[in-house]
């Protein structure tokens, strides 16, 4: 824990240093504000205020905000320090309110200021300018893309470091999924920036406040869309809970069969979106022993007749009909229903062999044998890993994908992978 919390102070240490050396250069760089560029900066200070203070949980380690639409707004009339000063009041101001940790606050104030000072950076170094003369001075749209797109991938990339030192999520995934997640809303946000600090320019305060309106409504569909991934992700993890607590030697199976089908298709070089899935599949590759007909068999101390291994072979399809009611998940079916087939075909329910079974539960089917082998069992302890590694290389072209087992096995994709086990056994340990 205490290597923990000075990690995390690091990583808040080098963001707040890199803050400061950004409004070093804004102040360095950019001439001093006009009497009207401190004056936007005061009202948009104020919707910065309100839109920071309707912030809402993205995760349990992380929260977000509509901020970025004010923030951004006055960076294009003002891109100078008086917007860097909107950026701090507003943070300042939410987080007190909020009675936040000086840790966090320090963060969030930091972060926040760092992204709106290399969005401004870029903005200006691409022939970016005050828009104050709209339309007689017409907008650089290259430069105000690359400001919004500066500005949303530091503030996410700089939350994503500190997720990954408290959390042990890996920086890149926790990012992409961060951006994926919000990237049809951010687009949405690219004309609102604009017409928000064009209506402050062009109209005065007045008529700028009533897009207010539209600012809330989108903090509302990124708040709708937060909540109902995180009920999906609940649901599924619930399903999941109710299969690994009919035996503890089995619990966090599915959770650590889940991460290392995740890191096998990432070594593997999947698309981003399919590395998703397949770990979606994995999560929920044996929820078909949740009917009570695997229950005793599950418990079971020794080993099985053949009555019993006929019965525990049918939990794939079983599995596979009960994903196949959501409609979401109709991608994951092929994977769960064929995770125990094998390259050489002995595998079942249906005997595919070779590339006729599903990359994904290739992938799975390593993932699960990995998991099944490094723990623990009622009749057996857990093997090495070099116990492990030896068995899948004796399994190529037999049980396994012959070309991924390769790639798996290489030195340095097998190293990531021990890291990993190492992780998830300590993250999901088996309850024993």
């Amino acid at each position: 824990m205490r290597g923990q919390r000075i990690s995390t102070k690091a990583v808040v240490a080098v963001v707040a240093l890199l803050a400061v050396a950004a409004t070093i250069s804004i102040l360095i760089n950019t001439p001093a504000p006009a009497t009207a560029g401190w004056k936007a900066a005061i009202f948009f200070t104020a919707f910065g205020l309100l839109a920071s203070g309707l912030g809402y949980k993205t995760s349990s380690a992380t929260t977000g905000s509509i901020g970025f639409l004010p923030f951004l707004s006055i960076a294009a009339i003002a891109p100078n320090i008086a917007a860097l000063g909107t950026v701090a009041v507003s943070i300042l101001g939410a987080e007190a309110l909020a009675r936040r940790q000086v840790q966090k606050a320090l963060f969030n104030l930091a972060q926040f200021v760092l992204a709106e000072g290399i969005a401004i950076s870029l903005y200006l170094s691409v022939g970016g300018a005050s828009i104050r003369a709209w339309p007689d001075d017409p907008l650089n749209i290259p430069a105000f893309v690359l400001m919004v797109a500066a500005w949303l991938v530091c503030n996410k990339l700089a939350v994503s470091a500190i997720v990954s030192v408290a959390t042990g999520a890996e920086v890149r995934q926790h990012w992409l999924q961060s951006m994926k997640a919000s990237a049809v809303y951010d687009i949405l946000s690219f004309p609102l920036i604009f017409f928000f600090a064009v209506a402050y320019v062009r109209f005065g305060a007045g008529v700028s406040s009533a897009l207010a309106l539209p600012m809330l409504g989108l903090r509302q569909l990124y708040k709708n869309n937060i909540v109902l991934q995180q009920i999906n992700e609940e649901l599924l993890e619930l399903m999941v809970s109710t299969v690994d607590a009919q035996d503890p030697y089995t619990s966090g199976h599915s959770q650590r069969v889940s991460v290392f089908a995740r890191i096998i298709a990432e070594l593997m070089g999947f698309r981003q979106r399919d590395v998703r899935r397949i770990e979606q599949a994995a999560l929920l590759h044996d929820i078909g022993k949740i009917y009570a007909e695997f229950s005793p068999i599950i418990r079971k101390p020794g080993r099985l007749t053949d009555q019993e291994y006929e019965v525990m072979k049918s939990h794939s399809e079983k599995g596979a009909s009960l994903v196949a009611k959501v409609t979401h998940f109709a991608d994951l079916v092929p994977m769960i229903v064929s995770h125990h087939e094998a390259w050489d075909g002995r595998g079942y329910p249906h005997g595919l062999r070779d590339e006729a079974i599903p990359p994904g539960a290739r992938i799975i089917a390593l993932a699960d044998t990995i998991d099944a082998m490094s723990t623990s069992r009622p009749y057996r302890a857990a093997l090495g890993l070099e116990v492990v590694r030896f068995e899948l290389e004796k399994q190529a072209s037999r049980q396994f994908d012959p070309e991924m087992c390769s790639k798996l096995l290489s030195e340095r994709a097998w190293k990531t992978l021990v890291d990993k086990v190492a992780e998830a056994n300590n993250r999901f340990p088996v309850g024993i």
